[in-house]
This record gives C-alpha cells, sequence and structure tokens, in this order.
C-alpha cells in the first residue's frame, strides 16, 4: 500500500517522487512559497571573443564560463565596451537542465 510506503519514509515529495526526508529540494518558507536553492556570486569578465564574453567566479578561477557580451551588457546596464575586467554579482540557481543566472549587478 503507498500509504505505508509513504509513513516509512517520511512522505514522498510531491514534485520530484523522492523520500521528503532528508530532501531538502523543495522546502518552503513560512508563506508557504518555494525555499530558493542557490546563492550569490561575484564574477569577473577576463575576456572578450567577437560576441562573446568569457567569465570567472571571483573565488574560483579555475572555470571559465561564456555567454553573450551584448546580453551581459544588457543585464548589466551598461555598454558591451566597458565590460572587460567588469566585477558583478549575480544569483546562481542550480535547475534540473542546468544552471540560470539572474539578479545582475555591478559590484
Amino acid at each position: 500500500m503507498d500509504t505505508q510506503r509513504e509513513d516509512a519514509h517520511g512522505g514522498i515529495c510531491g514534485i520530484c517522487g523522492q523520500p521528503v526526508k532528508g530532501h531538502d529540494a523543495h522546502q518552503q518558507h513560512d508563506e508557504g512559497r518555494p525555499a530558493r536553492r542557490g546563492k550569490s556570486v561575484t564574477y569577473v569578465v577576463v575576456e572578450l571573443r567577437g560576441a562573446t564574453a568569457h567569465f570567472q567566479a571571483t573565488d574560483d578561477p579555475t572555470r571559465t564560463f561564456r555567454t553573450g557580451a551584448a546580453d551581459l551588457a544588457g543585464q548589466l546596464g551598461i555598454g558591451p565596451s566597458g565590460l572587460l575586467d567588469c566585477r558583478y554579482t549575480c544569483w546562481v540557481e542550480p535547475t534540473e537542465y542546468g544552471v540560470v543566472r539572474s539578479e545582475f549587478t555591478l559590484a
């Protein structure tokens, strides 16, 4: 019976089907909104190649990421020519399809 299975595991997550016990992927705030999984990360633009901006996290320069230079400049409210050596922070949140970056601000 499913009810016994759910009770034995402390409940099954209605979103992903995983046991709720020890599973914080879909925690909620007191107001019932889903809790955000992720963190604020500071990046620096290290290179511009054509229409692509290459950036690194300031606390982990071992990995370089790429994005459209015009898109990043638009998110930051600056011109593409001001991107090189630009420091900015954004909210980085893992999703089932990759990482979503949002809430861009100049650092």
